[in-house]
């Protein structure tokens, strides 16, 4: 089997907290099968899901939370442990909230950036938790939401700003400093290499895939990686179309991600071909790869 070698130490990047159900999958067999140690930056503070909040009142102490005003005023709170119940499913090891405002949708990323966030702010966070969220070791891969014309302006510009929090520490030029790999993650079925022309940073040259339909162990027919996409997305109930959205619009059998040209080295590729390649190998079980 072809193996990495090392123990990985990736750090995650979402706009809102139920972001990181798109990428269940290959976050779970991160921790649980690698025993990678994974930490998840959140930037906004998931005020803005009001709208699909009804079901859910009497769960959360009959609070009116399809009211905007009182949403906004208990959601931040409540999709943050919902977020925590999630990462425990998932793995996580440790979170970082930017309490960005969750304004509402937009596609129109300028619009975001200076009208809802504050982008240098954001910056200034991300380059303190790549540089010091792992201690002297830092991170090894940074997984993004990957930028899309047809996505949430929120996901594609948190996968904007961090690919730009890279840029501003590699023109640094701290050679100590160790940056970490980063590849996008897609919320849609991609049939070619996404194209994002509003910022060369976006640019990809090589896909990989996480097959959700693995088994998670040879002792089980029956749970897949479709089950802990279905288990995350439970944990999230004031998002009371997140389940039936994942099963329809969000159905797929395979995750996919991009591989950044920002990232300029082959080595890092290698690194990033060999992580599929052994997440690939130690699914096979027919073979004896059983981890």
């Amino acid at each position: 089997m072809v193996m990495i070698g090392f123990t990985l130490a990736v750090l995650v990047v979402i706009a809102h907290p139920d972001d990181e159900t798109l990428f269940s999958g290959f976050l779970h067999a991160l921790t649980h099968k690698l025993n990678a140690s994974v930490d998840l930056v959140c930037i906004t503070n998931g005020e803005g899901g009001f709208q699909h909040s009804a079901p859910s009142e009497s769960l959360y102490g009959s609070l009116q939370l399809s009211n905007e005003t009182i949403a906004r005023q208990h959601l931040p709170r409540i999709r943050k442990q919902e977020l925590l119940g999630s990462g425990k499913i998932l793995g996580i090891r440790k979170y970082f909230f930017y309490d960005q405002i969750d304004l509402k949708y937009d596609r129109d990323v300028e619009n975001v950036l200076s009208k809802q966030w504050n982008k240098e702010l954001i910056i200034q966070l991300l380059e303190q938790t790549i540089t010091t969220g792992n201690g002297q070791q830092g991170y090894n891969l940074m997984l993004v939401m990957l930028p899309s014309v047809q996505s949430h302006g929120h996901h594609t510009a948190s996968g904007l700003l961090a690919l730009e929090t890279i840029k501003r520490l590699r023109d640094k030029q701290l050679d100590e400093m160790k940056l970490p790999i980063v590849i996008g993650g897609s919320e849609f079925v991609l049939s070619d290499r996404p194209i994002y022309s509003l910022n060369s940073l976006a640019e990809t040259s090589a896909e990989f895939r996480f097959y959700r339909k693995w088994k998670l162990s040879s002792s089980s027919e029956i749970s897949d990686y479709q089950m802990i996409v279905l288990w995350v997305c439970g944990e999230h109930k004031s998002q009371g179309g997140l389940i039936a959205e994942t099963l329809t619009l969000l159905a797929r059998d395979n995750e996919q991600y991009f591989y950044f040209t920002l990232n300029n080295n082959t080595q890092k590729f290698r690194m990033i071909n060999t992580l599929f390649k052994q997440l690939t190998d130690m699914h096979d079980y027919d073979s004896g790869n059983m981890l």
